[in-house]
This record gives structure tokens, sequence and C-alpha cells, in this order.
């Protein structure tokens, strides 16, 4: 079956546009499920019909942002019969997808487009364009896979007109997928060699500093992505850097969270900021194989037992904001001036 060259024109417009740009955000997915031909028994004259089949699926998509990406693939709806004839139905699809990431790793998606699909069954055949609706889940099993569920609903996939009956076929669709990300990476630097350095008298001095800050001025509550200030404190905070870093200089970039939320998740935050910001100083220069990366989630808070009292829930997070915050400490050796 050929593809209608206006389905793949609007593709190649909505994703060939900026892909040289950013070619991290593209993946690719197949997977399989099964297919509902609703009212496919209730057609009059059909004595024997079965409405259930197997589907299986194949895309292509491109992440324009973190929640909004575009979606080109090709749909098996499963093969149906009626009074033991078959009764098939296949296509390509083309959608918008809308993100929400719950966490790190699962992420809740909803999709809208189109699917152009080519049916046969009921001794005739009918090729048309049918709207499109989806939701599903995903979850990031490591940089380059996730596993994610899948259901469509497609309206007026076909209308088939045999033996002087109507039939407008409504489609749904459930499918296990795997999406492959060649590009995507996330940085974890490697934890550094003690440094140990022999030097001639006067002896070097071993000198250590930490920085601290609020995560309230670096992130969103709940999140990990850096604000437009938290770009402008983390630039500062490299400048300060650059004037003490010693020779042979060390960083480690603690996150800690607040006590709101699960054990769990606030250990997997931590650590999610304190790379976040490890990553953008390296960025700026640092040698990634000198910055170590810990999360230490609700440890050692700094508010103590001062909010115990409070329960409204935005006084609760205002008064915790001291406990969000990442701390650098940067280590070396300065030589010691006679």
């Amino acid at each position: 079956m050929k593809m209608a060259p206006s389905l793949i024109a609007i593709a190649m417009a909505a994703m060939g546009a900026t892909a040289v740009h950013a070619a991290d955000d593209i993946y690719f997915g197949a997977g399989a499920g099964a297919a509902h031909f609703n009212g496919l028994k209730k057609v009059e004259g059909v004595n024997v019909g079965e409405e259930n089949a197997a589907a299986a699926n194949a895309f292509v998509g491109y992440n324009f942002t973190e929640n909004f990406g575009t979606e080109l693939g090709y749909q098996y709806t499963g093969r149906g019969n009626t009074n033991g004839n078959r009764y098939e139905s296949q296509g390509g699809t083309l959608s918008g997808i809308g993100r929400l990431p719950l966490n790190s790793d699962i992420s809740l998606f909803a999709e809208g487009g189109a699917y152009w699909g080519h049916t046969d069954g009921r001794g005739t055949s009918d090729t048309k364009v049918s709207p499109l609706a989806g939701v599903g889940a995903t979850y990031k099993v490591n940089d380059a896979l996730d596993l994610q569920a899948r259901y469509r609903y497609m309206w007026d996939v076909a209308d088939l007109h045999a033996d002087n009956v109507r039939y407008k076929s409504n489609q749904s669709v459930a499918t296990l997928e795997a999406v492959y990300h060649p590009f995507r990476t996330s940085y974890v630097a490697p934890a550094p060699a003690p440094v140990v350095e022999e030097a001639p008298a006067p002896a070097p001095q071993v000198v250590e500093k930490n920085f601290a800050l609020n995560s309230d001025v670096l992130f969103a509550f709940g999140k990990d992505s850096l604000k437009p200030e938290g770009v402008a404190a983390l630039n500062s905070l490299y400048q300060q850097i650059v004037e003490f870093q010693p020779k042979d200089g060390n960083a480690v970039v603690v996150g800690y969270t607040d006590r709101i939320g699960s054990d769990a998740y606030n250990q997997k935050l931590s650590e999610s900021r304190a790379r976040t910001v490890a990553n953008f100083l390296v960025s700026k220069g640092m040698a990634a194989g000198k910055v170590a990366v810990e999360g230490r989630g609700e440890a050692n808070p700094v508010t103590g037992t001062k909010c115990d009292g409070v329960k409204a829930k935005a006084q609760l997070i205002s008064c915790l904001a001291p406990d969000r915050r990442v701390e650098v400490r940067v280590s070396g050796v300065q030589e010691v001036k006679e």
C-alpha cells in the first residue's frame, strides 16, 4: 500500500525543519497488541463475525520540547472476518504528541492526528483519512530504551457499501511498544580519584571551598531543569570557582531536597538536580573527570524542627525552602608563597 504524497510532505515539514539542530530528540519504535472493529458483528446480513484482531505498529518521532513532539508511523489494525470472509485494515498515521513528565523516568502522553487507512472487507474496499486520538504512558528504562503502553481510537476508518448495507467502521487499538533513542544521553561523572601530590618544601597546601545555592533559585518546585534565573546564578558561581580554582582541583556536587514526598522520589530528585548542575559546570569548561555527583535526598535538613508545626502545604513549602539546596565543594592544592 502506497502512502499519500500529501501525508509524507506534511511529515517531512513537521519533522525535518529542525532535525538538523536537535538530532538527539529523534526516536524509533514498534509495538504489538490488539484491535477491535466496533459493531462489525452487528452489520445487517452478518451471521458470524470476529471483531477482535492482533495489531502492530512502527513509528518514528521527534520531540520539539520536553512536552511536545510529533510522530509518523504505520498502523496495522488487524484482520477480522464477516461470515468467514477477511476484514482487514492498515495504513499510515501522523499525530502530535503532548507529554506530561511525572518524574525523571515516567511520563504520560496524549496524541491527536490522522489515520490514512485502507480497508478490505465485505467484498469491497475503501481508503480514506480519519481522525485519530490516543493516550499512553512511558517508562524510561535507560538512555537508549523506553517501554510504553498506548491506546488509540479512530473514527470512520472505512465507509463500505455492500449488499445495500452501509458500514462505517470505528476502530480501537491497544499496543505495548519499545522505543529506541539512538542519541539520548545523560551525564553522570565518575568519582574522581583522590589526589596525592608530593612537592618540595615549602609543601603545597590542600585547600577546600564550599558554595551553596538555594534550589528554588535554580529549579521550579519538584523539577530538575534550570530556570533562567538559575542559569544566571550558575554563571556567577562558575566565575567564583574560576577565581578560587586551585591546581588539580576536584568538585563534588551534592543535591538535597526537603522532606515533602517519598524517600525514593526525593533521592532521585536530589541526584537529578545535582547532575544538572554538574553538567552545567562541565559545559562551562570544568573537566568531566574532575566532577562527581551525589544525591542525599532529604538528609541533613537546615530547618531542623522549625517547620514541624506548619500544616498548610504552601506555607510548609516556603518554610522548608532552605532545605532544598545544591552544594558544590571544590578542593585541590595551592602553592604556599614564602
